[in-house]
Parts: C-alpha cells; sequence; structure tokens
C-alpha cells in the first residue's frame, strides 16, 4: 500500500468527508453551492418549518420557561409530531419530517390519536415518529435557520435555542394569523394525544395553507430573498440565486429543473447583467461538478476493466496504460491535443451526455474518448472562469478540485499527451482513490475501497455510481412555490413583483 500512495498528505488535515466521494473532490464543490443558497439544504423541504418553529421556540420561552435541554426536547418532539399528524390528515402534504409515521397513526378507525410514546426520544427505534433523537428541528432545519439569523444555538445565556429579532415576527404572525388554533395546537401537546376532527380543524397551520398577502407570508417572502436592510452576505448570496431562479422560471413559463437550471447559468453568458457575478460562480460550481464527474467516469471504467480481468486483477501499470490506449492519444503534445478535441465536438453539454450516454451502455472506449473530450472542455472553460476559480477555490492543493486540476494538466500543456494522460490516470485518479479510501479507513473506519492493491496488482472490489451533486436547487424551487412566487405556469404577481422590487 506505501508504494502506491506515496507522496500524498495526510488525511487528519482534510477533515472528515461524508458520502463516498471516491476521489475526494465533493467538499470544495459543496462549499461553493453552499455559499450560494445560504439558509437552505437538501433535506429542508417546506418553508414554513420556519414558521413553524419560530412559532413553538416562542411559544415555549414564554410558557414553559424550563431551560433544560430534555424538557425542550419532549416539547419540541410532541409539536413536531402533532405537525405531521396535521400535515398528512386529509390531503397529505409532501416533505414532512415524520409522514411515514403519521400516515400509520391515521389509518386507525379509533377518533383519537395518542402521540406522546412516538414523540418520545427514548421510545423504542420502531416506535418513534423520528429516529433522530433531535427531531426534524435537531437534525434538519435549526442549523439552516441560523444561517437566516432567525436563531441563536449556542448563545452561553441559553441552553436551548432562542429566536432572534428577526424571527420574532414569524412567531407573532403564525400566532395572530391562526385564531384559536393555537391554544387547540398546544392543548394536545401538553396532552399528547387529539381528536381526528381537532386535526382537521387544524388545517390551517398546514405548510401550504399560507395565507396569501398575510404578515406571515409577508415576512417569510423577506427573508427568503434576504429583503433587509442590514442584509447579510448570507442573504446577499440567496438573494441574488433567488432572484436569477425567478427570472429563470419567468423565461420558461414553468418551474424549471435543477438541472435545466444549472445548464443554463454554465452556457447563457450574462456579462452585462446583474446576475453576472453570481452566474459566473454556478458557472464554476458546474465546471467543478463536470470536472470531478470526468474523472469519476475514468475510475468507473477502470472498475470495469478490473470486473472483466482473469481474477479480477490487473497491475497498476497496465490498467494505466489500457486506459490510455483507450483514448487514442495523437503523437502530439497534451495541449495541441485538447484544442483538436475541442474543434471535433460540440458543446460542453452534448459531452457530458455522450459520457453519461456511454456508461450507461457499458462501452469502455467510447466512455473514456467522451470523458477526455469533456476535459478538454472544462480547461478551456476554466479561462473563461479565471477569477472565481482562484478566489472561490482557493483552498490547499490536496482539495482536489477544477482548480488543481486545471493546473496540474496545463502545466504539462508542452509534454507528450499520453504522458499526460497516464500520469493524470495514475496519479489523480487511481492513487487518488487507494489514498482517499486508506485515510477514511483509518481515521473514519469507514471501508469505501473500490479497489485493493494486493501483491503488486489492484483487485476490483466494488462499483459506483456517477451521479452529478444537487447543489439546493430543487430545494430552493419548491420554497419559491411554497411562497406562491412561481407556479407552473411560471412567474406569480406576487413572483414579479419581487422581481420590480430588485
Amino acid at each position: 500500500m506505501k508504494d502506491f500512495l506515496s507522496g500524498f498528505p495526510d488525511w487528519t488535515e482534510l477533515g472528515q468527508d461524508s458520502g463516498l466521494d471516491p476521489l475526494g473532490m465533493q467538499r470544495p464543490i459543496e462549499a461553493l453551492f453552499q455559499s450560494l443558497i445560504p439558509g437552505i439544504s437538501t433535506i429542508t423541504l417546506r418553508f414554513r418549518y420556519y414558521s413553524f418553529f419560530a412559532w413553538i421556540l416562542e411559544a415555549y420561552a414564554k410558557n414553559e420557561g424550563n431551560t433544560d435541554p430534555s424538557a425542550f426536547r419532549v416539547f419540541q418532539r410532541r409539536c413536531e409530531t402533532l405537525f405531521a399528524l396535521i400535515s398528512c390528515s386529509g390531503e397529505k402534504e409532501l416533505g414532512i419530517a415524520g409522514s411515514d409515521w403519521a400516515t400509520i397513526q391515521l389509518r386507525t378507525d379509533a377518533e383519537f390519536i395518542d402521540f406522546a410514546n412516538g414523540a418520545d426520544p427514548d421510545a423504542d427505534e420502531g416506535q418513534r415518529y423520528l429516529r433522530n433523537k433531535g427531531g426534524a428541528f435537531g437534525g434538519i432545519y435549526s442549523t439552516q435557520m441560523a444561517e437566516m439569523g432567525l436563531l441563536l444555538l449556542k448563545d452561553p445565556k441559553h441552553q436551548i435555542p432562542v429566536c432572534t429579532s428577526r424571527a420574532l415576527p414569524l412567531a407573532e404572525t403564525f400566532t395572530d394569523g391562526n385564531g384559536e388554533l393555537p391554544d387547540i395546537f398546544f392543548n394536545a401537546v401538553k396532552n399528547g394525544r387529539i381528536s381526528k376532527s381537532e386535526l382537521d380543524r387544524l388545517h390551517p397551520l398546514k405548510p401550504s395553507s399560507i395565507l396569501l398577502g398575510s404578515a406571515e407570508h409577508e415576512h417569510l417572502t423577506k427573508i427568503l430573498l434576504g429583503e433587509f436592510e442590514d442584509a447579510s452576505t448570507s442573504d446577499v448570496m440567496r438573494r441574488r440565486t433567488m432572484l436569477m431562479l425567478l427570472r429563470l422560471t419567468d423565461s420558461f413559463g414553468s418551474v424549471p429543473p435543477a438541472e435545466e437550471a444549472k445548464w443554463d447559468w454554465y452556457s447563457t453568458s450574462k456579462k452585462s447583467s446583474p446576475d453576472a457575478e453570481t452566474q459566473n460562480l454556478w458557472a464554476l460550481y458546474q465546471a467543478s461538478d463536470l470536472m470531478r464527474l470526468a474523472y469519476e467516469s475514468i475510475l468507473h471504467a477502470a472498475l470495469s476493466i478490473l470486473r472483466g480481468a482473469p481474477s479480477k486483477r490487473v497491475t497498476l501499470d497496465g490498467i494505466t496504460n489500457q486506459l490510455v490506449e483507450y483514448a487514442q492519444p495523437k503523437e502530439t503534445d497534451w495541449g495541441q491535443y485538447c484544442s483538436d478535441l475541442r474543434a471535433g465536438q460540440g458543446s460542453t453539454h452534448d459531452s457530458f451526455e455522450k459520457m453519461r450516454d456511454s456508461i450507461k451502455d457499458g462501452s469502455i472506449s467510447k466512455q473514456i474518448r467522451s470523458t477526455i473530450v469533456l476535459i478538454s472542455s472544462l480547461i478551456e472553460k476554466a479561462q473563461e472562469l479565471a477569477s472565481p476559480l482562484e478566489t472561490a477555490l482557493n483552498a490547499a492543493d490536496y482539495f482536489q478540485s477544477l482548480r488543481t486540476e486545471v493546473s496540474f494538466l496545463n502545466e504539462r500543456s508542452n509534454l507528450p499527451a499520453r504522458d499526460v494522460l497516464y500520469d493524470m490516470i495514475s496519479s489523480r485518479i487511481l492513487k487518488r482513490h487507494l489514498w482517499v479510501a486508506s485515510r477514511k479507513f483509518r481515521h473514519q473506519k469507514a471501508y469505501t475501497f473500490l479497489m485493493e492493491p494486493e501483491d503488486g496488482q489492484i483487485r476490483y472490489r466494488n462499483d459506483f455510481t456517477v451521479a452529478p451533486s444537487s447543489p439546493r436547487i430543487t430545494q430552493a424551487l419548491r420554497f419559491l412555490e411554497d411562497m406562491k412566487l412561481i407556479d407552473e405556469h411560471g412567474l406569480t404577481d406576487y413572483g414579479r413583483a419581487a422581481v420590480n422590487r430588485s
């Protein structure tokens, strides 16, 4: 193993990686898109939860006053459980934490539903509405609400999260806009049970039941779009992306798929538009993710070769040479080779689609050739994005990214294409995977090897799926729909007013 991994730094400098991420290239990409849509994650699915949690936090502070975190957790989980029951009764809402548990409870013939045990964080896992003891608040929404400036999570004066001044209007409007329903809700929370008829009365609390034009609707819209005089950097970045989504929805005349948004922002030139700076960052995100996918495609092809080899074993040199031959490099330098590839191909999107289709078809030769074409296209795109490339991806070189790989390849522009391909495949992909997997095993006890060194050879162990990352665009569009700023016909009157205010 040591021979294969010589020259790599210690894994502890990178910290903990999530997911498989076989080449350790996702973290710079995640950091980039997290900065572009702060306060929203891939698992924060409904925006009214932000009102709901502000409401129950303020109610707890006023009426309970117990600063013991365990007492708050019982209260919080009962509120979440009841909210799930409300949201799943009648016309079922999507994106609700605990919906599977709630649906089962609602199928019974009993008039009353006891939910205290299901909400109990110490109940058997199979009986809880959510296995995570922190519930939806602790496990999903609290950090994003804090990022939006709605919560203080680690205030030394409080042992439990508290609302900021920005969140207090949400709590007030949720209470004032729902008449006697808050009393019904909190009485049920206290008792740990509710009747189905009371659930029906509480339907106005559902995520889709925000009253258009209400104080709650206006304040949530203001928060989502970052429309504050004292707007933070996070507010500004989220606002810019949201406005881009609103404009794109208007041009589509419908809600655009997230993939369409990514490609539109990658390929459309808006140098003089108010979106130019943000769009360049989104283009940089897309180019970074495509470089990751290209490298993972080559790793995927290597695994296919290993899987079909006798005893599923090939030497590192042998598998690298096979992959190089599939690329069919000309006897020219790397720079000229890439230029020739770009001249004979279509757009970056076309190259990506060809690569993806070849992976599905199982043609290793087509897979490698289309992948190298994609890489050559990304090298050219990196020149266009030179400024954000150096600033947004300016991390240590052991964080392998579009910046490090373009630099690695450009430095070898005058070397023979065959030699550059060999070095890229061997050191930047195959050895890189072995290094990443070995460090994950050493420090996280996670065995993520897709191939393993054994007696001077590489042995096939497992396969993986090459898939684009999910940069929160789908969830952002869902939030815009929740606020009735967009719908299936494009921009609503509220959405158009928001664009006109920008």
